[in-house]
């Protein structure tokens, strides 16, 4: 493959099948790939990777059939050092910080913020004006809704049985509903739902559906301490 020209400085390699917009601006030792779309005024910070496919391994093998084109729409920020995968596409006014990792087929919404460092894995969803902080991972599959707060070092896990090696499709990440707030530290595992408006305080475990909307779960498990003993 060619690198096109382009006038966006030295040291960024734009692939033919790329689109971006004469408005960008992109930063030093920056790769955009074939089937990239960027739309104006997206700014892209240094040493980024932008629609990078994915090894193919035994679990893998749908990544093979991706075919649709990478979208960075209009007046997003992307920082130093963010990997964005084939696939994804990344809502208006959005910013995803320093280190972040999207995978194959995310879909961010519009003005949402990723903080430094936040993993977002396979086929995840986060609703427009969510906000996810540092170092938190989402897991493959995830729903995250509109208006939530997912605060830093939240881990969220898509396989009880690691070992036993399913297909991408067949692993079943939590559902997290509109206007959640998630605190600091938390664990959630696969397969349940938090239902809108729910807090789940920091450090807990959330392990099966968070059912009472615009209530707070504490501890591990979590629970409604007002209804659950």
């Amino acid at each position: 493959m060619n690198k096109t020209e382009h006038s966006f400085g030295e040291n960024i390699i734009i692939y033919d099948g790329a689109k971006v917009h004469s408005s960008c601006d992109i930063g030093p030792f920056s790769i955009i790939y074939p089937g990239v779309e960027i739309e104006a005024n997206v700014q892209i910070g240094s040493s980024c990777i932008i629609g990078k496919k994915p090894k193919i391994g035994k679990n893998q093998t749908k990544l093979s059939t991706i075919e649709a084109a990478t979208v960075i729409r209009e007046s997003t920020i992307i920082c130093d050092k963010v990997i964005i995968y084939h696939g994804a596409e990344i809502g208006s006014n959005s910013y995803l910080a320093d280190g972040s990792l999207i995978r194959e087929e995310v879909v961010i919404g519009e003005n949402v913020v990723i903080g430094t460092y936040v993993v977002i894995s396979f086929n995840a969803q986060v609703g427009d004006k969510s906000k996810i902080m540092t170092r938190t991972n989402i897991a493959g599959n995830m729903r995250i809704g509109k208006g939530c707060f997912i605060g830093a070092h939240v881990c969220a896990v898509n396989d009880n049985n690691p070992f036993d090696l399913k297909q991408r499709n067949q692993q079943i990440s939590a559902e997290i509903k509109n206007n959640v707030f998630i605190g600091a530290n938390t664990t959630i595992l696969p397969d349940l739902i938090i239902e809108e408006g729910i807090q789940v305080a920091a450090n807990s475990t959330v392990t099966k559906d968070l059912k009472n909307k615009n209530t707070l779960y504490i501890g591990s498990p979590a629970k409604n301490r007002k209804h659950e003993k």
